[in-house]
């Protein structure tokens, strides 16, 4: 642990580090607070850049501009199942972010500061070495300094994309949804789903035992979903448990203070409403996927390619001295976009940063089967 975070009680003992909530005390302590690692990002990368940092005795805090921890776990799709995490046939995302938060928040007490941004950032003499330098990064709340920062910020600040043609905002709250916190919320009810990628496949799926009817709309005859996906799909389909209307779009909607009935417009017969079909019901799911920016961050400095951060393959180093990026944010030659490789870099980018702070640590951390956890009870390990 960083020695500006041990602190005695008078008979020797180090009192423990700020646990992860919301008591405003001690947030408000840790930006008095030096720490090895800043993370920006509370998703599940971020998370797991924080566990990383633990293993290698670093202290770390986590910001986030969301109100929850999870990213787009949390916010988009808590109750979706993860099929790519190693060790878990399938997971809820929900439940992935609860053991992320149990293996790396409460383990090793790492405060999170949540509706924080990070909205520029700088450095300053660091007062126990002036020849080495602390990344400040000046949040909306106020500053955080620490020796590294490594940004964990997913696909950065997202939002959905609107339905093209028609405008939905009037329905939004009355039956138009984007997100998904509680698949209950469609319990009972008949439901059109729009879009042609992954995720409106996957809430196919995932409402097939939830909802009373399900419709499958799309502009065009093409879907860009995972094939095995597709295909279930249109096994429920071909089991007549799933309508599918494609292609076509939304071009009217209707009901008394909430929906009730959609006209769906035929994408090739646009000018012919002879190819209309009207459609009774209670939701309508938009799944047309999210814009993303980077926000603040990309007048930072950084090298932008493609709305994401450029980094060393190798090391996950950036353009800027001390700062560190991993997960979809952060771009190389050899990139892949999974959680799975996400967690990968994060532990070579919290590699990389322990050792500019301690050149003596060697890269290559031990191995857990045989040091078990830093800190923990004797005789786990």
């Amino acid at each position: 642990m960083s020695d500006d975070l041990a602190a005695s009680n008078g008979s020797g003992a180090v009192k423990p580090a700020i646990r992860p909530g919301s008591d405003p005390q001690a947030l408000a302590a840790d930006f008095d607070a030096v720490r090895d690692i800043t993370v920006i990002g509370a998703g599940p990368v971020g998370l797991s850049t924080a566990f990383w940092a633990g293993m290698r005795e670093a202290s770390s805090r986590i910001i986030d501009s969301l109100p929850d921890i999870g990213g787009q776990l949390t916010t988009l799709y808590p109750e979706k199942w993860i099929f790519d995490v190693p060790g878990h046939s399938k997971v809820l995302a929900r439940d992935l972010v609860d053991e992320l938060r149990a293996q790396a928040l409460e383990q090793f007490d790492v405060p999170v500061h949540l509706e924080t941004t990070a909205e520029t950032i700088s450095s300053e003499p660091d007062p126990r070495d002036p020849e080495r330098k602390l990344v400040v990064l000046n949040t909306d709340r106020g500053a955080l300094r620490s020796r590294t920062v490594i940004v964990a910020g997913g696909h950065g600040a997202f939002e959905p994309k609107p339905l093209p043609g028609y405008d939905m905002a009037p329905w939004e709250g009355r039956g138009a949804h984007y997100l998904v916190s509680e698949k209950a919320a469609f319990a009972g009810k008949r439901v059109v789903i729009v879009g042609g990628g992954d995720s409106a496949m996957d809430w196919v799926i995932n409402l097939l035992d939830i909802a009373e009817q399900i419709t499958l709309v799309h502009r065009r005859d093409g879907f860009r979903a995972h094939e095995v996906t597709v295909g279930q799909v249109m096994d429920a389909a071909a089991r007549g448990v799933v309508d599918i209307r494609v292609p076509y779009q939304i071009h009217q909607v209707a009901g008394n203070g909430a929906i009730e009935r959609v006209t769906l417009l035929h994408s090739e017969h646009e000018q012919d409403r002879s190819h209309d079909v009207e459609i009774d019901c209670d939701a309508v799911l938009l799944q047309l996927g999210f814009k993303t920016a980077l926000g603040p961050l990309k007048d930072w400095g950084f090298e932008i390619s493609k709305g994401a951060i450029v980094v060393d393959g190798a090391t996950m180093a950036t353009s800027l001295d001390g700062v560190w990026a991993c997960g979809d944010i952060a771009t190389h030659s050899s990139k892949l976009k999974l959680i799975a490789t996400g967690f990968g870099e994060a532990a070579i980018a919290v590699a990389q940063a322990v050792h500019s702070i301690r050149p003596e640590m060697k890269l290559q951390p031990k191995y857990s089967t045989n040091t078990g956890v830093p800190g923990a009870v004797e005789g786990q390990a």
